[in-house]
């Protein structure tokens, strides 16, 4: 989505984050989907866990930013609520928590 929709995205890219909001949007993206083809190849797969937990970690932020603003305007509802933006946050620590066991595993 982020290359599809990518202004659903740059509005939640905080302020002091360098380079123009759709810079992060699209660097974001590429990352996300380089994490997700690493993690499909087992013999990647260690180092895409890797990659995964450091993006969900990244983009953290993102989601502080969006719950603090009160939510997405562009998200269809009922995504587009503070309640939603706020529900969020911990969601991502379950992910985290996969990659790492992803990560464990391939020893």
């Amino acid at each position: 989505m982020h290359f599809v929709r990518p202004e659903f995205f740059d509005v939640i890219v905080p302020e002091w984050m360098p380079g123009s909001k759709r810079t992060v949007t699209l660097v974001s993206g590429g990352i996300e989907v380089a994490g997700a083809l690493l993690v499909a190849n087992r013999r990647t797969r260690k180092l895409g866990a890797l990659v995964c937990i450091l993006t969900f970690i990244g983009v953290y932020p993102a989601n502080i930013q969006s719950a603090i603003s009160g939510g997405t305007d562009e998200a269809p509802a009922p995504f587009n609520s503070p309640a939603a933006a706020w529900a969020r946050l911990p969601l991502q620590l379950p992910m985290i928590r996969w990659a790492y066991r992803v990560y464990q595993d391939q020893r």
